[in-house]
């Protein structure tokens, strides 16, 4: 009588093999969970900051020591950013509201995603109620809309693009929902 105590070699390749096919799963699924969270982390800090933006503007808050008309976020298309920007014009009522370089209170990249598409380049937040302002145009009852999508080189092999929209009323609401 023979004493078989152990594995034969069948048995530990389908073992071997399995466990391979399941790994391999388990990276792809994990590749595609990690651009997921991703692109819910990001969309959850432009939405953060764009409130952020209107509440400097609620509360009036000086900038570098200057009185400021407000504040606004600048899409920076072409760099792949935005900018939040304060108004420090003289005189409230005659300025433009429009991003001017010099004016930066912080740059935000945004690496891993580029823009789709916008219908603005530039929301604004007039105090103290605030008004809304798009482009330097009073908003008016509009709402925008701005998509951004993951770059090509973040996404895995074979997995649909990710990205996300953002909206902006003319009331100051500002949303967001994934777009896959």
């Amino acid at each position: 009588m023979r004493n078989n105590k152990g594995f034969t070699l069948i048995e530990m390749i389908t073992v071997l093999g399995i466990t391979a096919l399941l790994s391999g799963l388990l990276l792809v699924y994990s590749r595609q969970g990690e651009n997921f969270s991703l692109v819910l982390r990001t969309r959850t800090k432009v939405i953060s900051d764009i409130n952020r933006v209107k509440n400097l503007a609620i509360a009036t808050k000086d900038w570098n020591g200057q009185l400021t008309c407000g504040y606004g976020v600048y899409f920076d298309v072409d760099n792949n950013r935005y900018i939040i920007f304060a108004d420090t014009s003289n005189d409230c009522e005659k300025s433009n509201h429009l991003y001017i370089p010099n004016n930066d209170v912080e740059i935000i990249p945004l690496d891993k995603f580029e823009y789709l598409s916008s219908d603005i380049n530039q929301v604004f937040f007039l105090p103290p109620d605030p008004t809304i302002y798009f482009d330097g145009d009073l908003a008016n009852n509009r709402q925008v809309e701005i998509s951004f999508k993951l770059k090509d080189e973040y996404k895995g092999q074979g997995q649909e693009t990710l990205g996300f929209k953002i909206f902006i009323n003319s009331i100051g609401q500002v949303w967001g929902e994934e777009k896959f």
